[in-house]
């Protein structure tokens, strides 16, 4: 409760709390310090490293909605392990009201019987959850990575493509080293200038060594990280 009063009280204005009253869950107080700290951020670069079964999903559902109720965010991408995506709209439908879309092969092809080969389907979603192994695969990065080209030629220089990237576990796209990156880190590399707020979820986000946490934070925030050589 502390460091809430301290957040509010570093702000110029008090503005009251949306997402706690329209979600269907059991707010903890301290679940209230990440949505506090990211309306007090202009750009939201945030690691949330809670221990399992402390709620990590639940405070990147308020952070979500707040700043969809406020207007700051409208494309949503989830990326997470592909056991955890039926769980991730679940819990996104019954605890904040908020409908997204598995993105994953089945749902690609269906698009395409149903609209023509020629529609690519990451332009027909604004809530999307994808696996990070599928999107790592060269050809469904391409197509998406295409598909935001395409975008970008319609678009204000100055305005992103997408609003909001959560990605869970994210400790699996950490970077092992300088010159060996896995497939799941350069695919993170690759798209996450096209967002403009990042969510990280992991309860392991440190594995002992110092380079791998950094290397992490950079690809949350390489404005203010940098992986360096010993």
């Amino acid at each position: 409760l502390e460091s809430i009063r301290g957040i509010l009280k570093g702000q110029k204005e008090s503005v009251p709390l949306i997402s706690p009253w329209s979600a269907s869950v059991q707010v903890e107080d301290y679940q209230l310090l990440p949505v506090l700290r990211a309306l007090s951020m202009p750009r939201v670069n945030m690691l949330l490293a809670d221990d399992v079964g402390l709620g990590k999903t639940i405070q990147a559902g308020l952070i979500t909605c707040e700043l969809m109720t406020r207007r700051n965010v409208r494309r949503v991408l989830i990326v997470c392990p592909a056991s955890l995506q039926n769980q991730w709209k679940q819990e996104m439908e019954e605890k904040f009201h908020l409908d997204f879309t598995i993105l994953d092969g089945h749902e690609i092809q269906r698009i395409h019987q149903e609209q023509g080969s020629d529609v690519n389907p990451w332009s027909l979603t604004t809530r999307g959850i994808i696996s990070m192994d599928y999107l790592k695969q060269e050809l469904v990065l391409t197509d998406w990575l295409a598909n935001n080209e395409a975008r970008r030629k319609t678009t204000p220089q100055s305005q992103r493509l997408w609003d909001l990237l959560i990605v869970d576990e994210a400790h699996n796209v950490s970077p092992q080293n300088f010159t060996d990156r896995s497939d799941r880190t350069r695919m993170l590399d690759s798209i996450r200038e096209e967002f403009e707020h990042t969510l990280f979820l992991t309860a392991t986000p440190h594995n002992g060594y110092a380079k791998n946490f950094t290397g992490l934070l950079e690809l949350l925030d390489p404005y203010r990280f940098t992986q360096r050589a010993e």
